[in-house]
């Protein structure tokens, strides 16, 4: 993103984006309300149209990325079970009748993110949690050269939000797209997250990158003990309400 500021009804939510950001790597986004978090991820997926400056992928325009979309709301049809939605994901990069080794790809994502007893279950038959999964495995199957996920774990409670996030590091790992959350939960943004983009409100501009002091992002359980973790979420919090 280069010198990238974008208005919403003659006000400036964001301004002067200027962000590189390396593939293979997970960014986290936090800051306080009004920063314009979502509205940089939707500028990101092309949902909003980049008004000043420029968004590029390897040089390319958003318009010519795969991008795959985590929305808060989880974005799950009525109609589609749990496999099909998924499987919806896959064929909209590949664009073509998934072979069998595709097929069977996806069934080694539902069971990676604990779905396949539930493959066959609409939405309305699902846990939040569930839903969620679904909505992350999706993104997954896209295969899309840039992941992007909006407070993809704020529905759950403490402990599924804990297991969703190892589920999701463990899926990741296979092939590691350069992925971009926004959340409000600090501890989160560190245990994930290679590097944390701190914005700054009304408007929302970068104020720091911080990289997390987590290298090894499968050793959740332990790093959420370490004291290197709480001294981060002290430096974090001051950046955000200074």
């Amino acid at each position: 993103m280069k010198n990238v500021s974008h208005q919403i009804n003659n006000q400036t939510i964001l301004k002067d984006i200027n962000l590189t950001m390396e593939d293979g790597k997970i960014y986290s986004i936090i800051g306080p309300s009004g920063a314009g978090k979502t509205t940089l991820l939707q500028l990101l997926s092309g949902l909003q149209t980049v008004q000043s400056g420029e968004c590029l992928f390897k040089g390319q325009t958003m318009e010519d990325v795969v991008v795959a979309l985590v929305p808060q709301d989880y974005g799950l049809l009525p109609w589609q079970t749990v496999r099909q939605a998924v499987t919806a994901g896959a064929k909209l990069s590949q664009k073509k009748k998934l072979t069998q080794a595709e097929q069977e790809d996806i069934t080694t994502l539902l069971e990676q993110m604990n779905l396949l007893e539930h493959q066959e279950k609409y939405p309305n038959q699902l846990s939040g949690g569930q839903k969620q999964r679904v909505a992350i495995a999706r993104g997954f199957a896209t295969q899309g050269s840039l992941l992007l996920m909006d407070e993809p774990f704020s529905a759950l409670d403490a402990f599924t939000r804990e297991k969703a996030q190892a589920l999701f590091l463990t899926r990741w790992q296979v092939y590691q797209p350069l992925t971009v959350f926004v959340t409000h939960d600090i501890e989160e943004a560190i245990l994930i997250a290679d590097e944390i983009i701190v914005l700054s409100a009304n408007p929302g501009e970068v104020k720091k990158i911080i990289p997390s002091p987590f290298k090894d992002k499968t050793r959740l359980a332990e790093n959420r003990q370490s004291m290197a973790l709480f001294e981060m979420i002290l430096l974090l919090r001051k950046e955000i309400e200074a």
